[in-house]
């Protein structure tokens, strides 16, 4: 009868849990007589906490009560379980299985969570997991930790065993989980149950989400419905945790200032800006839950976690995500150079097997200026140019709509800022603007540092009824400079006496390699034109000679030969050619060359904003 009774219950556990392996090998294919448990893994005992022993399949002897002084027997005819999943429905065992089978047949989704509770220190705590889920990792291991309440001298137990199953892409797998990779050690004694803390190494698991589910049948030590295990009529000798991300999970970003919700697409951050951030992950180490791929402003970030819940048997980890404001107040390291509003970075989540990306993000909402230094010097630089009317919008909507500020100028890194000194320095926000032209002290301290090659910064400081409530990201003013390439030599050859006198029109002989090359830096403000002359008192006017470059005739005055109005690079073929009028006096038999005097120069233009 104990074989019968042993064998029944090991089907109950293959009908509920999905689970039918190499565990078990019928010796009488169709019969419940003569079976073994054989081929079982052998779990090793953990020598590293004390008081732990080994797990075995083999069965153990009861009186049908567990040490709860419950009676636990027993009825052999069905089983009110289902499988490892949320719908509980009755399911009889046949009379005749066949249980000869080679591979695990898991189950096709994830079972509803089995929760602890704790009602003090009476032996009716119910058994389960306690909601939070750790993560953490060494080198290649990768661990899950978790409080569970159970049995008081759960460890007592032979016959508890650890399964992950998870899930990729909607494929469902699953592994038993050796008893040499789990740590269980007692944290809280209670009348007859206790909370124990399990620690489980997942290395080698990639899934894109797990659960794990530990099974123990023991009548004396085990998990019974007696103590709320399976309550919802699933199988009452597991129980399941909930379903968290292992690698690819769902995130949630929302923004949170000042107690007001506001959009989370506009994709603007700000210093001192709260967000929330949900994932269904276990919670790690909460400096780490998400990185920005700046550097500064990764270090310039503070993290706080809230809570874990359940929500729809997945694990949700909560947490607030800050960019601190003072320390961001002095902060002109890690700019952004590449023309764009604000510092583009991307937040990234750290989870147990990978690094995923949750969004990218502009962080303020200013670009950096780069200007030439005759650029300088012909317009005016008004910052509303350079400011994103987005994040002007974002922080009125956020921070009030009367808000002021003030602009701060440094003159190199390590230096303390100055408060700028130039028409809208300070002012009302998205009203009022900062104007920076070569007249006023501010222009001047930026002309010069451009003469001399050197970088300045501009940082914004935003105030509420004058207290400091954000600050822009600091800008990078920086000289650019425009350059072109001429020919060194334009070669005509020899020149005959009578092409001189008589007059004629000569084409370079170096015509292919005569070329104007003109480059403008992507960020330039004001269009650009390049100039030809030739001396007054040069060899040509004493010839009565012209030279024709792009169909016009270069005099002793600025020609203009190429007008540019759009950045990066411009070619020009010269066509060069030289023309002369006829000479009417003596010609002097010496070699002749002439000078050719080339610039290229801003075109003073009035910005749209002026």
């Amino acid at each position: 009868m104990k074989k019968q009774w042993r064998w029944l219950v090991f089907i109950v556990f293959i009908a509920c849990f999905g689970i039918s392996n190499t565990m078990v090998i019928a010796d009488n294919v169709g019969s419940t007589e003569n079976t073994s448990l054989s081929g079982s893994p052998k779990n090793k005992t953990d020598n590293k906490t004390s008081g732990q022993n080994s797990v075995s399949s083999a069965s153990s002897q009861s009186d049908g009560k567990n040490n709860d002084g419950v009676n636990n027997s027993f009825t052999t005819s069905s089983s009110n379980s289902s499988s490892s999943s949320s719908t509980s429905s009755k399911r009889s065992i046949p009379k005749n299985n066949i249980l000869a089978v080679s591979s695990v047949n898991w189950p096709k989704r994830f079972a509803t969570w089995t929760e602890g509770k704790q009602y003090g220190i009476f032996s009716r705590n119910k058994y389960g997991f306690m909601n939070g889920v750790d993560e953490s990792a060494n080198g290649l291991h990768k661990y899950v930790s978790f409080n569970i309440m159970a049995h008081l001298s759960w460890t007592s137990s032979p016959k508890t065993q650890f399964y992950a199953l998870y899930e990729t892409n909607g494929q469902y797998h699953g592994q038993i989980i050796d008893r040499s990779k789990v740590d269980i050690v007692k944290m809280e004694s209670y009348s007859y149950t206790a909370l124990w803390y399990v620690s489980i190494d997942l290395a080698g698991i990639s899934a894109d989400k797990v659960q794990i589910c530990i099974f123990d049948d023991d009548r004396s030590y085990g998990f019974w419905r007696t103590n709320g295990v399976a309550d919802d009529e699933t199988y009452p000798w597991i129980i399941s945790s909930p379903s968290f991300g292992w690698s690819k999970i769902d995130q949630s970003l929302s923004d949170k200032i000042n107690q007001s919700s506001s959009d989370a697409d506009d994709k603007i951050i700000y210093a001192g800006q709260s967000m929330d951030y949900t994932n269904n992950a276990p919670r790690v180490s909460q400096d780490n839950i998400v990185k920005f791929s700046n550097p500064t402003l990764n270090s310039k970030k503070s993290i706080k976690f809230n809570k874990q819940t359940v929500v729809n048997n997945e694990l949700k980890s909560d947490y607030t995500i800050s960019t601190n404001l003072s320390s961001l107040e002095n902060q002109v390291t890690g700019l952004d150079q590449s023309g764009n509003y604000g510092i583009s970075t991307d937040l990234t989540s750290v989870l147990p097997s990978t690094t995923q990306a949750i969004k990218s993000v502009q962080y303020g909402g200013l670009k950096s200026i780069n200007i030439t230094p005759e650029a300088l010097a012909k317009k005016t630089i008004n910052l509303k140019d350079y400011t994103d009317p987005k994040f002007i919008a974002k922080l009125q909507k956020d921070l009030g709509s009367n808000l002021t500020y003030k602009w701060f100028y440094y003159d190199q890194l390590g230096t303390s800022m100055s408060q700028a000194n130039a028409p809208g320095a300070t002012g009302v926000l998205g009203h009022d603007w900062l104007s920076i032209d070569n007249k006023s002290d501010l222009g001047k301290k930026i002309e010069q540092q451009l003469n001399s090659n050197k970088d300045g910064y501009l940082q914004l400081k935003i105030y509420s009824s004058g207290k400091l409530v954000t600050v822009g990201n600091p800008i990078l003013i920086k000289g650019e400079s425009s350059n072109f390439e001429v020919p060194d030599l334009i070669d005509f050859g020899t020149i005959s006496t009578d092409d001189v006198i008589n007059g004629s029109s000569l084409e370079s002989q170096t015509s292919a390699t005569d070329v104007l090359k003109v480059t403008i830096p992507a960020t330039t403000e004001v269009g650009w034109e390049v100039t030809a002359r030739v001396p007054e008192d040069g060899a040509l006017a004493k010839l009565n000679g012209k030279l024709n470059l792009l169909g016009k005739d270069i005099t002793t005055s600025p020609t203009v030969l190429a007008d540019i109005n759009k950045s990066g690079e411009s070619s020009y073929d010269l066509d060069a050619k030289l023309i002369f009028s006829g000479y009417h006096g003596q010609v002097d038999p010496t070699k002749y060359s002439e000078a050719i005097n080339w610039k290229l120069e801003p075109k003073i233009t009035l910005n749209a904003s002026e």
